[in-house]
C-alpha cells in the first residue's frame, strides 16, 4: 500500500499538483503525519465526500520540496533494520519513513530512541 502512496505524491509533485487525494487508512494517516512533522507537506485534510485524505503538498520558490520519494520495502521483500544499522540518506538532506514499535518515525526519531524496524521508503 505505501507504494501506492509514494506514487501518488511523486506524480503530483512532478506535474506540481497542490493536493493529492489518497484512501483514507491508518498507514497512509500515519505517513502522512510523519511527513507534516518534517515539513514536506503543508496540512493534511479528511474528505468530507469520500473515505478519502487529501494531503497538500509544501512549494518553495514554485519547486516542490519532495524530489524523490521511494519505497524500500515491499511484500515480497520487506527490508528491517536494528537501531545501529539504520542508513543515512543523501548526507541528512532526505529522511527515512520506518515502521517501528513506536509507529511511523523517521530515521532521526527512530535513532533518537534506540529503535529499529521496517524501512518504509525515503524522502527527499
Amino acid at each position: 500500500m505505501t507504494s501506492n502512496l509514494f506514487t501518488s505524491i511523486r506524480n503530483a509533485s512532478l506535474v506540481r499538483c497542490q493536493t493529492v487525494t489518497v484512501p483514507k487508512i491508518k498507514i497512509n494517516q500515519k505517513i502522512g503525519k510523519a511527513l507534516l512533522r518534517q515539513g514536506f507537506l503543508n496540512k493534511i485534510e479528511n474528505s468530507s465526500e469520500k473515505n478519502c485524505l487529501i494531503f497538500t503538498l509544501k512549494y518553495k520558490n514554485n519547486q516542490p520540496l519532495i524530489t524523490q520519494i521511494h519505497p524500500l520495502s515491499r511484500p515480497g521483500c520487506r527490508v528491517y533494520v536494528p537501531s545501529h544499522q539504520i542508513p543515512e540518506f543523501c548526507g541528512k538532506l532526505g529522511i527515512i519513513l520506518m515502521s517501528t514499535s513506536r509507529g511511523i518515525l523517521t530515521d532521526r526519531e527512530a535513532r533518537k530512541f534506540s529503535i529499529g524496524g521496517e524501512l518504509l521508503g525515503f524522502v527527499s
